[in-house]
Formats: C-alpha cells, structure tokens, sequence
C-alpha cells in the first residue's frame, strides 16, 4: 500500500509548491518593511547608511512602502493558511472515503477483533489529525522556516556583521524545542489512545446498560471508566505543562535575540550604527521572527501528531481479512455440477481461524422452497455457516452457486442480494418503527400498508404492543426500548418487507413465547414464506417438526441430514441433542415458575 505521508506530500502536488511559494513570499515582504522604516529614519536623521536599495526623494514614500510591505506579508500568510485548510479538507474526503470503503470491506470475523471506540476514534481524530500535516505542519513550517533562513542574512547585509552569533543561538532553540515537541508528540499520541479506550468502554456501556444494571455490574464499569479518566486527565496536565514550558521559552527568546544581535553589532560592525539600522534589526529580532520562534514547537508536535495519526490510520487500512488456513487433508474435488431444483448448492465449504476448524468439508444442497433447519450444539457452526453463505468469512469453497449463477464469480453485493438475513439479536436504528421495518429514513408514508402488513404477519400488533405512537414510534438505540422478542419480530417484518429469494434466519425464535412461535410459523414461516427458500438455525425442538429437512452439525461438520423422524430413528447422537435441549428447556421453565 502508497505511503499515506507520501499521498499527502505528493497528491495534488501543485497546490503544495503554491502553499510554499506564498509563504516565501510572505517573508520575503516581511523582510522589505523593516528595510524601508530603516530609509525613512536615516532619510529624516540625514545619517545614511551603508545599504540602499530604493530611493525615493518624499520620505513619505518609505512610510507607504514599509506599510504596503507589512500588508502584502500579511495577505500571503493568510492566502498560505487559506491554501493549506483546503487542501486538508480534500485529503480529509480521501482518506475518509478509503477507511469508509475499508471498513465496508472488512468481513464480520475480521472486525469482531476491533473495539468499535477505536474504529470511531479513526474517524472522529485521526482522519483530522493526519491532515494536520497540510492545515497546521506545513503553513506553520513555512512561516518558521523561511524567516529563520532569510533574517540571519538580511541581518548580516543590513549591517555587515557575522551569520554565526545568531545562527548558533536559533540552532540552539531549534534543538530544544525539537526534543519539546517529541515529549509533547507521544503525549498527544497517548491522549488520542486513552481517548479511544474511553470511548470503547463508554459506548459498551451505553449500548449494555440494562444488563449491566440488573446485573448489577454498574459500579464496576463506570469505576473503569473514572480509571481510564483518571490517566487521561494526568497525561492532559503533563501535556500542558509541558507546552507552556515550549509557549515560555518561544516567547522570551526573541529577548534573547536582541541582546545577541545587539552585542554582535556593537562588536562586529565595520561602520557606524544608524538609528534607522537599530530600529530595522530590532523589528526583525524582535516582530518578525517572533511567530517564527513561537511557531516552532508546535511545528514540531504538529508534525509528529500527525504522524501519529497517519501510522493509526495506515494500519487500520492494511488490515486484511482473516484468510483460511488450508487443511491438512486435501479436500475432494468435485466436478462443476448445478441442477436448477436447488436454490443454492455448496461444496467442500472450509473456514479456518486462528488454526481452528470452524467448518469442515461442508456439502450440501436445498431445493426452491424448501425450508431447512440447521441444529446442534453450541459452537457447532452454525452461524458462522450461514455468515460464509453471505461471504462475510474468509471462508472457501470448492464450488457454490446460487441457482443458475456462480456465486463465486460474481460480487459479493449480488451474493448478498440473493438473501434476507435474521441474526439472532437483530439490528435496530435510533428511528421510527416505520423505518425500522422497511431499513429507509424518511420512507414514503404511502408504503404504511406494507409495512403494517409485514409488522402483523411478524406478530407486532400496533394496538397491544408498547407503540404509543404506532409506525411513528420512535425506538431507542439498538432498541432499548423494545424487548428481546419485538426487536427479532421487527427483524421478521423487515425481512419480509424486503422480498429476498432465500432466507437465511440465525435463531431469531429464541426470545419469543410459544404461542407467539405457534403463529410466526402458520402465518409467516409456513405461510406468506411458503415459496420462499428458508434456512433457520434454531435450538427449539418445537420448530423441527415443522420444517422440511434438518441438517445436524457437530464440530463444524454436517454429521447427518433428513426429517426429524428419519433422524431421530437413526441417529444416536442427534438424540442426545433432543434430550438435552428438552432438559434445558424444562429447566428454564421451572426457573422462571419460581420466580
């Protein structure tokens, strides 16, 4: 991958040559104001000195220079600022559009390794903070540089005295607001980091706040977040401090400066000191390079910030998806086989994480229609199995097609276009109901009947369920204000809203009742889906009965696959299972009589 630093050097590289040509030019008319307040004071005193550009016969002419000089000097400092905060604003649409698609790209075992804070730290700080390089390094370099270079010199022809003096003592300043700047650099960066982790344990807070309190587990996550305040606020003083220290010694050098250059005239100088060259060498020591000197440390911490921030963002972008391991046995090959019965056909399907086989040598097929269960215990692979379905693992097939088309040749948004998915937990947006359902902000209320219907064939009764407002209802985040079982019915509604061929639903009966159970599958499951192609991974024993075909999973394999009859007659193993899915069902039921 290019070098971020490269990109923001080099992208659009005519505009930085501007930025720097208008910052020379700034100084360099910095330089001629204090040259023309030197003609007007000798020309009024009658004492000339020993450099002479201009000369103009109306003393008044070097007034109007002097100011027409500071002025310009002024205009191309703001026209350099102006230059470079455009520029950062591009760069900053770049690299948010690139972590935007990255983070599109990346699949669900890939991002589930990455705190959310930390993801939204990217975007609300070091997309900025890797720009800082154009809007604050590169004006604040060039308004600090180029009158560090050009005054030692203007100095030394003004008055005909030695570079060194003052070039060892800005050499001198310029190493120790270096080392200033690099102190203040890693506490930004530990700022930006402890910033992120804050934000990661705030947002799992807020997001799991009724579990944590009925757990009572409050006081415990809101004493990690004062702790990780605590070192955030120390580190914020020692940053401070530590920048005042580099604020103090910026603004007390130009004293310094004066005394050096002062004593080096006196010393040096070969001719007589006129008033008007005592009054241009301390303008220049003593206003023109005094941004110059306050400038520089912050040149330096912005500069190694925004390193900071580029490497942050460099390694988030050269994340790659989880790959899958190969097997150590070869996998059998088969020959390109579709029969146009099946709505999907999978062969020889592997994912391997972390040396671990998740899914084994997975086949199978499942006609137009028909409605398959996926079962077994927990960690069998389930639903890592229905999310390499929809390529969202690093999962690999030997061959897999959806119907008529390869779904290995085609791109991963037509795969996912083929399927309406249900994960168990279900998402919810902070929005209405209506748009909850349909997945779409401001929906066209015309649509209403669909929606309503979608919501009644899922078993939400707008007249009995908490929705005081009906479709209007606004719902929480994640919505906290629905229960477990009307966040997976809105699920339902909104995949039936969304007509998709093939069906692909992740336990998403769990948290609802039997009854309510009893009537998703004659009015919904069994009904308005009757033609739909449906997968259901479920651990309720009263739903397999129900559906055509089960596929039975064990350590990442299918071990066996028929009705439930046909299974239940011939497979030891798969009566287990039942027997302990019936046992913890018991269980939960007389835990819940007791209480």
């Amino acid at each position: 991958m290019k070098s971020l630093f490269s990109e923001v050097i080099f992208t659009r590289f005519h505009a930085r040559v501007f930025v720097l040509l208008s910052s020379l030019v700034a100084a360099v008319f910095g330089l001629l104001g204090p040259f023309f307040q030197k003609e007007f004071i000798d020309q009024l005193t009658g004492v000339q000195g020993t450099l002479h550009l201009i000369h103009f016969d109306n003393p008044l002419a070097y007034v109007i220079g002097a100011f027409v000089c500071v002025l310009l000097a002024q205009a191309f400092s703001q026209l350099t600022n102006y230059l470079s905060t455009r520029e950062s604003l591009y760069m900053q649409k770049v690299f948010a559009q690139r972590l935007y698609e990255k983070t599109l790209h990346l699949r669900v075992d890939t991002m589930s390794g990455k705190p959310v804070g930390e993801i939204v730290s990217l975007y609300a700080t070091d997309v900025q903070g890797a720009t800082v390089f154009l809007d604050q390094t590169l004006p604040t370099g060039c308004s600090t540089l180029f009158p560090l270079l050009l005054a030692p010199y203007a100095i030394s022809i003004l008055f005909d005295i030695p570079l060194w003096p003052t070039v060892i003592v800005m050499f001198t300043i310029a190493i120790f607001n270096s080392f200033m700047a690099f102190r203040q650099s890693k506490f930004f960066f530990l700022f930006k980091q402890l910033a992120a982790e804050r934000i990661g344990l705030v947002n799992e807070w807020v997001q799991n706040i009724r579990t944590i309190r009925i757990l009572g587990w409050t006081r415990h996550f809101e004493k990690n977040i004062f702790d990780k305040r605590v070192v955030e606020t120390q580190n914020r003083i020692t940053m401070v401090t530590n920048g005042q220290v580099m604020n103090a010694v910026s603004t007390s050098i130009t004293f310094i400066l004066n005394v050096i250059a002062l004593g080096t005239l006196v010393l040096y100088s070969n001719h007589q000191v006129t008033s008007g060259e005592l009054l241009a060498l301390l303008w220049i020591v003593g206003i023109f390079l005094i941004r110059s000197f306050r400038q520089m440390p912050w040149f330096f911490t912005f500069a190694f910030d925004s390193w900071t921030s580029l490497k942050r963002l460099e390694e988030f972008l050269s994340t790659k998806n989880n790959q899958t391991e190969q097997l150590d046995s070869t996998p059998p090959s088969y020959a390109e086989e579709r029969d146009e019965k099946y709505a999907l056909q999978v062969r020889g399907l592997n994912l391997v994480i972390g040396g671990r086989k998740i899914l084994n040598h997975i086949n199978f097929d499942v006609a137009h229609g028909e409605f398959v269960a996926v079962v077994g215990e927990v960690g069998a692979g389930k639903s890592m199995l229905l999310l390499s379905l929809l390529r969202e693992t690093g999962a690999r097939f030997d061959s897999y097609h959806l119907g008529e088309k390869n779904a290995l040749e085609i791109p991963f948004d037509e795969v996912r276009s083929q399927y309406a998915y249900v994960p168990q937990e279900g998402f919810i947006m902070s929005a209405s109901l209506r748009e909850n359902v349909a997945f779409l902000y401001d929906i066209e209320l015309e649509r209403d009947p669909m929606v309503e219907e979608s919501l009644r064939l899922a078993q939400f009764d707008l007249s009995t369920e908490r929705v005081e407002k009906g479709l209007n209802t606004e719902i929480g985040e994640r919505g906290v204000n629905l229960s477990g079982g009307q966040r997976q019915r809105v699920g339902l509604a909104r995949v039936h809203f969304h007509q998709a061929p093939i069906m692909l639903l992740d336990d998403c009966l769990s948290a609802v009742d039997v009854d309510t159970e009893q009537k998703l599958f004659e009015q919904l499951l069994l009904g308005a889906w009757s033609e739909r192609t449906r997968l259901l991974v479920t651990h309720r024993l009263s739903a397999l009965h129900r559906v055509d075909r089960i596929l039975f999973m064990e350590d990442g394999k299918i071990l066996d696959q028929g009705t439930f009859e046909e299974l239940l007659s011939r497979n030891e193993k798969f009566r287990e299972y039942t027997t302990t899915v019936a046992k913890e069902a018991t269980e939960k039921k007389q835990e819940v009589s007791h209480v």
